[in-house]
C-alpha cells in the first residue's frame, strides 16, 4: 500500500492506496494520531466502513457496509471498544440482530425472526 501524507509528523489528511491505485483509506490524523473522520475501502473502491476516531481510537458510531454497497452494521465505539447498540442487517438489507454492549461485553442480543 501506498501512503500519501498531509505532512511527515502525520497532521492532516492521510490517503492510502491499494497497489492498483484505489484508495484503500481516507484518515485525519493530529499529532501522528488518528483524529477525525476515518474512511475504509475495499479494493474495488466501494466504502467499506466510516466513523471518528479521537486520540488514536475509534469512538462514536461507526457504519460497515457490504461490498455491494449495503448497511451491514452500525455500532458504538469508546477507545476502541464496543459500547452500547450494535445493529446487523442481512445482505438483501433486512434487520439481522440488535445487540447491547457494555465495554465489550455483550449484554443482551435480539435475533429479528423475519425470514432472511
Amino acid at each position: 500500500m501506498r501512503k500519501i501524507a498531509a505532512d511527515k509528523k502525520k497532521n492532516g489528511l492521510v490517503k492510502t492506496y491499494y497497489n492498483n491505485g484505489v484508495l484503500a483509506s481516507e484518515t485525519h490524523f493530529k499529532n501522528g494520531k488518528k483524529h477525525g473522520l476515518c474512511k475504509i475501502y475495499l479494493r474495488n473502491g466501494q466504502l467499506r466502513a466510516v466513523g471518528k476516531c479521537l486520540g488514536g481510537e475509534m469512538t462514536g458510531e461507526w457504519k460497515w457496509y457490504r461490498e455491494n454497497g449495503k448497511l451491514w452494521q452500525v455500532g458504538s465505539f469508546i477507545g476502541n471498544i464496543k459500547d452500547g447498540k450494535w445493529t446487523r442487517y442481512n445482505p438483501n438489507g433486512t434487520l439481522y440482530d440488535v445487540g447491547s454492549f457494555s465495554k465489550g461485553k455483550l449484554i443482551k442480543m435480539k435475533k429479528n425472526n423475519l425470514k432472511r
